[in-house]
């Protein structure tokens, strides 16, 4: 039994965390745990393909593959782990394959992407799809549990320019969209991952995030389109003491290029710029010059996609002209996903 599923990657420009109530007390309900904030949901993201086997004797037994490499991906483990024990599946092998045309730990939403992927392909696998919103919920769990996210899974549900506007698992929280001007591509330097659970997890660390995140969500709804939302990612970078200053260095060069709006990625060593495609070029040849991976996308304006051979690739890689090129990983590499 096999089954396949896209979801876009989703970049978070601001946020702030919702993991203690008011009187202090932590959160323990992973469900009502979460944050507010915006960003996008892109045309490059994840595939995810699941195969479920019978095991004789019970168990389950998760093997998760990354761009072929098999690895721990708690996230996607912890995803896989609530959809079978929904379904009261007794044993099995599941074996869970994604392939990412974006990084790795770097602020694109993978975690939550590949988990609501995963939630997806072995739901349908075992003939008992979820519903989206549903899977949207057994991932924003994973990743509030897993310690590598907070409010991505709402951003994949809305697509888009999205806005979590209430924090939760739906529907509990509560999503909001900005309109999206489709000349619109968003271009992003990538220059390494972070391990971003301990941050996710302390409140103190948090505290200048949740300031300064309230205050951005404040002004873009007062305000949604797209300026107001870079605007706003740029300075929350700054206000919360989230921003590193090479980051944002190369944001104000993107945007001096033709850049609307430029910021780092929440949380990651990366940088996104949002560009009409008339200044592409230029934007292009300004990030490339910085010496990390490049990708260029499109904003995908949707949720999730059910994905089979001899079907088009909704996340594949695709060049500049059209040709395949090469996933994140190499130095100055880049890979784009127009639609």
């Amino acid at each position: 039994m096999r089954a396949s599923v896209f979801t876009p990657a989703a970049i978070s420009s601001f946020f702030a965390a919702r993991i203690r109530r008011e009187d202090g007390s932590p959160i323990d309900d992973p469900l009502e745990a979460g944050a507010v904030g915006g960003g996008f949901a892109l045309r490059a993201g994840v595939r995810t393909s699941a195969s479920v086997r019978p095991r004789e004797g019970g168990g389950i037994r998760i093997r998760v593959l990354i761009n072929g490499r098999e690895e721990e991906a708690p996230t996607t483990r912890a995803a896989a782990s609530m959809v079978l024990g929904r379904i009261g599946v007794p044993g099995a092998d599941v074996e869970i394959r994604h392939e990412s045309s974006v990084p790795i730990g770097s602020g694109f939403g993978t975690s939550a992407s590949g988990a609501m992927g995963a939630a997806l392909a072995i739901s349908i696998a075992m003939g008992r799809p979820l519903p989206v919103v549903e899977a949207s919920r057994v991932a924003h769990a994973a990743d509030v549990v897993s310690g590598t996210g907070l409010g991505t899974a709402e951003g994949l549900v809305a697509g888009g320019i999205g806005l979590v506007v209430e924090p939760g698992a739906l529907w509990r929280g509560r999503v909001e969209k900005i309109p999206l001007p489709r000349s619109l591509v968003v271009v992003a330097v990538h220059f390494g991952p972070i391990d971003k659970r301990m941050m996710l997890r302390s409140p103190d660390a948090l505290e200048g995030a949740n300031r300064a995140g309230r205050e951005a969500l404040r002004r873009v709804l007062a305000s949604p389109d797209v300026r107001t939302l870079m605007s706003e990612a740029r300075r929350f970078a700054e206000e919360s003491g989230m921003g590193d200053r090479e980051m944002l260095s190369v944001a104000d060069d993107l945007v001096r290029a033709g850049a609307l709006g430029a910021t780092q990625n929440m949380i990651g060593r990366a940088v996104h710029a949002v560009v009409r495609r008339a200044d592409l070029g230029r934007v292009v040849a300004e990030a490339s010059r910085h010496g990390g991976d490049v990708i260029v996308s499109g904003i995908h304006d949707g949720g999730p996609v059910s994905w089979s051979r001899g079907r088009a690739d909704p996340g594949g890689w695709a060049g500049p002209s059209g040709a395949r090129c090469s996933r994140p990983g190499r130095a100055g590499s880049w890979t784009a996903t127009l639609p």
